[in-house]
């Protein structure tokens, strides 16, 4: 992700630990599993696109419920929260 896009963005809220902290959070994020560990049959090789950027604040909101939420179910969240605020 680093060599492709140049930085690492949280793929639900866009927050940039670099943009925030400076140089204290150059590639720093959180890596998501998008389908379980738990659900993997140890065979199973993780691809880059089982895997999402995540913001510290995005990962814990996705894993605070069972089953987890989705990336584009937060993404909705977070909209909906934005168009209340605004209204």
């Amino acid at each position: 992700v680093l060599r492709e896009k140049g930085g690492l963005c949280c793929e639900v809220c866009s927050f940039n630990f670099l943009d925030k902290y400076g140089m204290h959070g150059i590639n720093y994020c959180e890596v998501h599993h998008l389908k379980p560990l738990s659900k993997n049959n140890h065979n199973n090789i993780t691809l880059l696109d089982d895997l999402a950027i995540l913001c510290s604040n995005c990962h814990r909101m996705i894993h605070r419920k069972n089953p987890w939420l989705s990336l584009l179910d937060l993404k909705e969240i977070i909209s909906f929260k934005k168009e209340i605020k605004v209204a």
